[in-house]
């Protein structure tokens, strides 16, 4: 996978210029296929956004910039049970390698780097999204809660299990077939939206099909996310 984070997309110049016409994709202009590209990518970033559900390796937090970790609040820090974090997404295995780390504050400002001690301070169920940490934190001074900003981490989610398939320019081949279709008919439908904004596309008969098409395009879309998180857009 050698393609650069910002270009992934989880469908295909063809899908989305298929889903957006009943022309054959293949006779479309470069500068047409390469809109549709730049459409099915930020579209596949809006669908990692708002699911939750990435088929390809994501990262929270700029592990150059701990400042862009998210930072974790605990309950009884100063315990002998261990404190729980609640992680927003599933993660992919903590890997210092790939740049993944997670540290505990020790003072104001101050954290101490525990990323390797896996097993030993800290353990994590991948599946469930929880975090462990047996570390015990004590009242140093009276401003320090010792339950505030117990945590910070910078860490990858994606699919656990699968094997993540993608070309040199950014298609992830390993997605499923009703989120390739999602995605292209939510960049189709933008494709569209864009065409009509452009043009001023006149009342000669066809807006009507053309608001059909898009109000398909779009329940295609809704249907999809809501059947990947459990909830409708709508």
């Amino acid at each position: 996978m050698s393609s650069a984070t910002d270009d992934v997309r989880y469908a295909s110049a063809d899908a989305v210029l298929t889903a957006a016409s009943d022309t054959d994709p293949s006779t479309a202009p470069q500068w047409e296929r390469d809109r549709a590209k730049r459409r099915a990518v930020a579209v596949t970033k809006t669908w990692v956004t708002e699911t939750g559900k990435a088929f390809h390796p994501v990262r929270v937090g700029d592990p150059s910039e701990p400042r862009t970790w998210p930072v974790f609040d605990v309950q009884d820090a100063v315990s002998w049970s261990p404190a729980t974090v609640l992680l927003d997404e599933q993660p992919l295995p903590i890997d210092p390698a790939e740049g993944d780390a997670l540290e505990v504050r020790d003072g104001r400002n101050s954290w101490d780097d525990v990323t390797s001690e896996e097993g030993d301070t800290w353990t994590l169920d991948y599946r469930r999204k929880r975090l462990r940490i047996y570390r015990r934190r004590f009242v140093r001074k009276p401003w320090d809660n010792p339950n505030t900003r117990f945590c910070r981490l910078t860490y990858r989610y994606g699919p656990l299990d699968d094997t993540v398939s993608m070309t040199d320019d950014g298609l992830v081949e390993s997605v499923p077939e009703d989120v390739v279709e999602a995605v292209a008919a939510k960049a189709a439908m933008r494709l569209t939206l864009d065409d009509d904004a452009t043009t001023g596309v006149p009342d000669d008969g066809q807006l009507t099909s053309r608001g059909s098409k898009r109000a398909a395009l779009k329940e295609e879309w809704e249907e999809t996310v809501a059947n990947y998180t459990g909830f409708s857009t709508l």
